[in-house]
C-alpha cells in the first residue's frame, strides 16, 4: 500500500474497510460492505496506522483519476473549441467560453501559488 509498510499492519478486515470506503464513501455502507460493524470502522478511522493507510489509498485513487483525466485533455479542448464555433448557437459559445476562462484564471492561480510555494520552500532550505 505504501512504502511505510503500512499494509503489513493491517488487518484483512482493515484492508477490506479501505478499500469499501474509497468506493462507498459513506462509513456506515462502508462498513456494510465490508463486513463489520459501524463502531468497529470508527474505531479504526482513529488509529494512526488504518488513518495512514487509508490517506494513502485515498491519495493512489487521486493520482489514477488524475491520469485518467488527463488523457481527456485533447478530447475535452476539442469539444470546447467546436462549442466555440460561430456556427453553434449564442448559449452554447457563451458557455464554453466562461468554461475556458474560469479554468483558464483558476490555473493562472495554480502556477502563481506552485511558484510561491517552491520561492518559500527555497528560503526555507537555502
Amino acid at each position: 500500500m505504501n512504502e511505510n509498510g503500512t499494509e503489513k499492519k493491517l488487518s484483512t478486515a482493515q484492508l477490506r474497510a479501505i478499500a469499501s470506503l474509497l468506493t462507498k464513501g459513506a462509513p456506515t455502507i462502508a462498513a456494510l460492505d465490508a463486513g463489520i460493524s459501524r463502531s468497529t470502522l470508527y474505531r479504526w478511522q482513529h488509529e494512526p496506522v488504518f488513518v495512514a493507510a487509508l490517506r494513502d489509498a485515498e491519495q493512489e485513487a487521486v493520482e489514477g483519476l488524475a491520469r485518467s483525466l488527463a488523457g481527456l485533455g485533447d478530447s475535452a479542448a476539442d469539444t470546447l473549441r467546436a462549442a466555440l464555433d460561430p456556427s453553434q448557437k449564442i448559449t452554447v459559445r457563451l458557455r464554453a467560453a466562461e468554461v475556458v476562462i474560469n479554468n483558464l484564471l483558476r490555473l493562472r492561480e495554480l502556477v502563481t501559488l506552485e511558484a510561491r510555494i517552491e520561492a518559500l520552500e527555497k528560503a526555507h532550505d537555502g
